[in-house]
């Protein structure tokens, strides 16, 4: 499991009632070989994390309370990242997957952000 970065932020969360707090992404090695098949490094989803994103209800989750950020990388590519909730720490996320976002992903981001 690689820990992607530790930092306390609190997100308003569009399409939430609450903030969501991201302390912790960890991203596994199985997650690690999916975003390359994306051509997608961790490092880019922590540049999402750490910028300027919106964090939106995954709107169809595989695992409850599963988000989708979405933002851009430091080389202005901009990714939909997949993270599910830890079970047991509130502030830790899994990250699942990322891939380049969509144009109606993108134009949630412009709008939103």
């Amino acid at each position: 499991m690689l820990l992607v970065g530790v930092w306390p932020r609190i997100v308003d969360a569009n399409q939430y009632l609450h903030a969501v707090l991201i302390a912790v992404l960890l991203v596994s090695e199985t997650t690690i070989e999916k975003l390359a098949d994306h051509h997608i490094s961790a490092e880019e989803v922590r540049q999402v994390s750490d910028g300027d994103r919106i964090v939106i209800r995954n709107p169809r989750p595989r695992v409850e309370g599963s988000v989708l950020m979405i933002g851009p990388t430091h080389g202005g590519r901009v990714l939909t990242v997949v993270l599910n909730p830890d079970p047991v720490d509130d502030g830790t996320w899994h990250v699942r997957t990322a891939w380049p976002a969509s144009a109606a992903q993108a134009k949630r981001y412009r709008r939103d952000r």
